[in-house]
């Protein structure tokens, strides 16, 4: 390989590190603490947190971003598949990622709770 070829090939390797970089920055991060707290409902705080493993739907839907359909998925999950005792066993839901999963720990590990 000549120095020519040899300079070009860094110059692609070089761009690419720096167009990944980038596409880096436009990822998503998770958000903070305190914006998961920003999102609850107002007098959220106040109440007892509903527990996972036996909160009908409509307590579970009192949980930040699980509405009527995910309240009544997590029920029927429950039912088939056994309780769920940890935020992280949200994933095996279907319709609930990793962002609501965050949120739901968020709200269920709250100091005082």
């Amino acid at each position: 390989m000549d120095a020519r070829a040899s300079g070009s090939a860094w110059t692609l390797a070089l761009a690419g590190f720096l167009f990944a970089t980038a596409l880096l920055e436009l990822l998503p991060r998770a958000p903070s603490e305190a914006a998961l707290h920003a999102r609850m409902p107002e007098g959220f705080l106040d109440q007892a947190a509903p527990r996972l493993e036996r909160a009908s739907p409509r307590e579970l839907r009192e949980l930040p971003g699980i509405g009527e359909t995910r309240a009544l998925a997590i029920a029927r999950s429950r039912h088939a598949q056994g309780p769920l005792t940890r935020p992280d066993e949200l994933d095996r839901i279907r319709g609930i990622g990793p962002a609501t999963v965050e949120r739901v720990r968020a709200a269920l590990e709250l100091p005082g709770r």
